[in-house]
């Protein structure tokens, strides 16, 4: 049966800062991990605004990059139809949502958001102290694991210092860090000191957990069953694992369709009813009638040749893609959404 849920709203809204950095900021260059000098310069850091519910009961976090973030989701549908994975679920199971999806990350970006300890971003800061207010640009110590990535962005702790992590595009292997609260300068040498704490990861620890990871270096196989097992090994009783599906349009003999091929084999065998099979849901419940003339009513899905040669060619029908044929529309995630509500009921989870 759904539970009710009388969630509140938590906001987590960085302030907006303009600071010199370096020897503008602190009177000396910045000190990256490797002791080299970078030039001082000026910016203004823009930092979203992350509102996450506050559950009184039973919650479902979702991690992953791109499809996991909603990428695409108002494509093919009707105006006005809220086709968002948080959106379905909250309507499916009664359940209140963590939505914590980032497009363009790769595996050890997402370890890094869900709380994995040798996973963690460790800074660098200028003269190894955190700025008593403001944004400053650090770059990640040696010791990090997880790569850098020009499109992360999180809320965080360093020690008991909130604050949001920025990549910054423009400059390779490093980031700002924003202090979300003015206090005093604090002392924090590169290492342990100044590891970067999810704040996804706290919010989340109470919640169930669906992940997705890898779609975005899908060809590290090893790798991706590495950061997989790290990923469900943090929380094995309330965690999930959800498969992959290729680009559309993709032949028979693709790359890229052997690659999720592979990726979903293994993961089906290592976790059981713990593994989503995001391929057979696109493929095969979606030409059920219960979903095909329900949630999908108006899709139009399997009514063309094309979809029918692109479930032959092993692939997902392309009726579920949005234009740029690499991640679902609106009907699609739809289906996921069904997906994930269907595994999470037949767990007793909800």
């Amino acid at each position: 049966m759904p539970h009710s849920s009388n969630a509140t709203e938590t906001t987590f809204s960085p302030s907006r800062r303009s600071l010199m950095f370096g020897a503008l900021a602190t009177g000396v260059g910045v000190a990256a991990a490797t002791t080299t000098v970078a030039t001082a310069t000026e910016a203004t850091v823009e930092t979203p605004t992350f509102k996450y519910p506050s559950p009184h009961g039973f919650s479902l976090a979702l991690w992953g990059s791109s499809t996991i973030e909603n990428a695409h989701v108002t494509q093919g549908v009707p105006a006005g139809l809220d086709a968002k994975l948080e959106t379905s679920l909250k309507t499916l199971l009664g359940i209140d949502i963590f939505n914590f999806g980032r497009g363009g990350e790769t595996s050890s970006n997402i370890l890094a958001r869900r709380g994995i300890g040798n996973a963690r971003y460790r800074l660098a800061f200028p003269d190894n102290k955190i700025p008593a207010s403001g944004t400053v640009k650090v770059t990640l110590d040696s010791s990090t694991t997880s790569t850098w990535n020009q499109n992360t962005i999180f809320p965080g702790y360093v020690q008991d210092i909130p604050g949001t992590l920025t990549a910054i595009k423009e400059s390779e292997g490093a980031y700002y860090f924003t202090r979300s609260v003015d206090g005093e300068e604090r002392y924090a040498p590169a290492g342990p000191a100044s590891e970067f704490y999810s704040r996804q990861e706290m919010m989340s620890r109470a919640s169930n957990h669906i992940i997705q990871i890898g779609r975005n270096n899908l060809n590290q196989l090893d790798q991706l069953k590495k950061d997989t097992r790290a990923a469900f090994d943090m929380a094995p009783k309330t965690t999930l694992v959800m498969g992959h599906f290729p680009a559309g349009k993709q032949s028979k003999d693709s790359e890229n369709l052997k690659q999720v091929s592979a990726y979903n084999a293994w993961a089906a065998e290592t976790y059981g009813d713990r593994f989503l099979d995001t391929m057979d849901w696109l493929r095969e419940k979606s030409q059920e009638s219960w979903l095909r003339y329900g949630d999908l009513q108006g899709s139009d899905v399997w009514n063309s040749p094309d979809d029918r040669k692109d479930y032959e060619d092993g692939n997902v029908p392309r009726s579920l893609y949005a234009d740029d044929f690499f991640h679902l529309n609106g009907w699609g995630y739809l289906v996921l959404a069904q997906m994930m509500a269907a595994r999470v009921s037949y767990l007793g989870w909800a």
